[in-house]
């Protein structure tokens, strides 16, 4: 579930309230905040990929993706197109039809059944269990017929936009598995009420796993189960199949031309609607996203002030900037604190004078 605290509820029912229905709708939901929390369980069907109109246009980015995805030979076929509204944005939407199981997957606990076998070491016949003796499992709602791996949130957030499982990103798994094994994956949550999670010690076997998680695709297993911890890098699982659209994995794709960006993160900027010769303060920039796009909103002309209290994520940051616009300053800066009483004799410091003592511009 989508949890968000009564009194949040409550204010955003009231300020949607103007577009709810008098009757149910297809959902048999009335509420539009209803509505907005149902989606939010789901990932989107598009991925959105922001043009970097500095240093290309939509044209060069729409033949660079039909050229990427015909060289690439995906099994799944793509519509590429630009956003009606938000001109500077293409979206990637897949055309062929999705696995009919596909649907399902949605907050089951468990895979239905095998989907491909890929080693003579797995049973090919779905009704054979793994673990016919191991009744604690059944109990616990894990699947039978699969071994599972667990991997962390931000793992499963790039999974379910099209990406592989690397090593890194599995925290715990069942024993026993082999290479070229058919898993089920699933994502570790954070609770929901407050309460802490139990600490994960990456490596751990899956029967000492007892926090939330929830049920995100299957996949085929690159190496034995030793192999994700004892190795730094590479892929670890493959997905075959997830809980939604399937999406193309984007990973080094044209990244001087264009920028992978959430659609509500490309909405921002825009509703700013920065003008060239302007100057921007961005209070909390990092990493840096929306301030590229204002940056490329004003066509790299003018001035934009970007903040964020951690350097270390500055410094970062201002490689980001510099491989994508002239116009951004980049200030380690807390800027919660940046008006300060001014204390007896202590003189004002000029913005100039500010700039340089946060600046990450020249930072080793």
């Amino acid at each position: 579930n989508v949890a968000i605290p009564q009194d949040v509820y409550d204010h955003l029912s009231k300020q949607y309230s103007t577009l709810d229905g008098d009757g149910d709708d297809v959902d048999g939901e009335t509420k539009h905040i209803d509505r907005i929390l149902s989606c939010m369980k789901r990932s989107p069907v598009d991925t959105c990929c922001r043009v970097n109109n500095i240093q290309s246009s939509v044209k060069e980015v729409e033949a660079g993706l039909e050229q990427y995805f015909t060289e690439s030979q995906h099994n799944n076929s793509y519509a590429i197109q630009q956003h009606e509204t938000l001109t500077d944005l293409v979206t990637i939407r897949t055309t062929t039809p999705t696995d009919s199981d596909a649907a399902t997957l949605y907050h089951s606990k468990v895979p239905t059944k095998k989907t491909c076998n890929l080693s003579n070491d797995v049973p090919s016949d779905e009704s054979d269990d793994l673990f016919p003796n191991w009744q604690l499992r059944r109990k616990q709602g894990w699947p039978l017929t699969h071994r599972c791996v667990i991997v962390d949130r931000f793992c499963a957030e790039a999974v379910l936009r099209g990406a592989d499982i690397f090593v890194k990103g599995i925290l715990c798994a069942d024993a026993g598995i082999a290479e070229s094994e058919e898993v089920a994956v699933y994502s570790s949550l954070p609770r929901s009420n407050g309460t802490k999670s139990k600490p994960i010690t990456r490596g751990m076997l899956l029967q000492n796993f007892c926090d939330r998680c929830v049920f995100i695709g299957i996949g085929i297993s690159q190496c034995k189960r030793a192999d994700y911890f004892a190795t730094s890098s590479g892929i670890g699982v493959v997905m075959v199949s997830t809980a939604g659209s399937p999406q193309p994995p984007m990973n080094g794709v044209l990244v001087e031309k264009m920028i992978l960006q959430n659609l509500p993160s490309v909405v921002v900027a825009h509703a700013l609607n920065p003008q060239p010769g302007e100057v921007i303060l961005d209070m909390c920039c990092a990493p840096g996203g929306k301030t590229t796009h204002l940056a490329s909103l004003m066509n790299d002309n003018g001035l934009i002030i970007a903040c964020d209290k951690s350097r270390k994520k500055m410094i970062s940051a201002r490689d980001f900037f510099e491989a994508n616009a002239s116009c951004i300053v980049p200030l380690a800066l807390d800027s919660t604190k940046g008006l300060l009483e001014l204390k007896s004799g202590e003189e004002w410091k000029s913005p100039k004078e500010i700039i340089d003592t946060a600046s990450v511009a020249n930072d080793g």
